[in-house]
């Protein structure tokens, strides 16, 4: 679905001089060979950067939000490396002498992203893909915290935020109808989107018996594959929104749109998921719709918003008031 969305802030344009100086201290013998800037990701800035004496590229990335973001990501990578594939951090920089940024310099994955390797590919390898999915979702969700609500730097729960029916309520009347949200998805669809919540929302309790790791953004576009290892996933990128909550906000996420109609693919993915040890209450489809209208809430009431976000978060609040519970 992100994959139409434009990027909140511009790239940030960074010359030879500049990449050299932000990488070349991790690697003081080498040189800058070749760099480019990389698409993708809506906030942050991502050059590959290729060095004279060193194989494997390297990943740049300025990171656009604050050196928060970057902390906990950098957290996240030591914590679930040893059962998750992510990307690995040379180093991290409070703040870069070209630009003021905070900056890291990662290991870089040849591989595609699967949101474009999804054109052309065939209904058996989606499924393979679903149960690629389903077990790396499983290994994440295995890290649990005590509590549920947003982490620091040290992956410590801030403060405890609820993501129940009375969470949800309030969420919802801070974005529509204290915020820009409810005019900006339409009365009608706001009013029946409360009324839903009001009337199901209990629902979410059945996928909050343990706090766990959640990605946040977890889509397409930030699983890369390698396809020439039968798709395997090469890492899971982009923890800035990471929290500890319910399983169902990232089941939510990823069934978006192009996969929010495929029932094969979901199937899959939800045994994968079971088999490698992850838990699905009953109706966990109808709770990850509902647990995603989150996010959805969040979006909506950001101060500055393109027109197709818009678009995409009306046509998600009409699949969940007009989707049958399907399991």
């Amino acid at each position: 679905m992100k994959e139409h969305w434009p990027r909140q802030v511009p790239a940030v344009a960074l010359d030879a001089a500049a990449i050299a100086r932000l990488v070349l201290p991790l690697f003081p013998s080498d040189a800058v060979r070749a760099f480019t800037l990389v698409g993708g990701g809506l906030t942050n800035t991502n050059y590959k950067v290729s060095l004279a004496q060193r194989k494997a590229p390297l990943l740049l990335r300025l990171y656009q939000r604050g050196v928060a973001p970057a902390e906990k990501e950098r957290a996240i990578d030591a914590l679930i490396a040893p059962r998750v594939p992510v990307l690995h951090f040379f180093g991290l920089g409070e703040a870069n002498p070209v630009t003021g940024h905070p900056y890291a310099v990662l290991d870089w994955i040849e591989g595609p992203d699967l949101q474009h390797a999804l054109q052309g590919m065939s209904p058996d390898r989606l499924l393979n893909m679903a149960v690629r999915i389903g077990k790396v979702l499983a290994a994440i969700h295995s890290f649990t915290f005590e509590i549920f609500g947003f982490f620091d730097a040290n992956l410590k729960v801030k403060g405890p935020i609820d993501f129940d029916r009375r969470g949800m309520l309030a969420y919802l009347d801070q974005s529509l109808m204290r915020g820009p949200g409810g005019e900006r998805l339409g009365q009608e669809l706001a009013r029946g989107l409360i009324a839903y919540a009001t009337a199901h929302g209990d629902i979410l309790g059945g996928w909050l018996r343990q706090p766990c790791l959640v990605h946040g953004d977890f889509n397409a576009a930030n699983i890369l594959i390698r396809p020439e290892r039968d798709d395997e996933i090469a890492a899971v990128i982009d923890w800035e929104y990471a929290l500890s909550a319910s399983p169902a906000m990232d089941f939510g996420n990823l069934l978006r749109p192009p996969f929010d109609g495929n029932a094969a693919f979901a199937d899959a993915l939800a045994r994968a998921y079971v088999e490698a040890g992850g838990f699905l209450p009953k109706g966990w489809r109808r709770i990850a719709r509902l647990a995603d209208i989150f996010s959805f809430a969040d979006i909506l009431s950001q101060p500055h918003i393109a027109d197709v976000v818009i678009e995409d978060a009306r046509r998600v609040v009409t699949t969940l008031l007009t989707t049958k519970d399907d399991g």
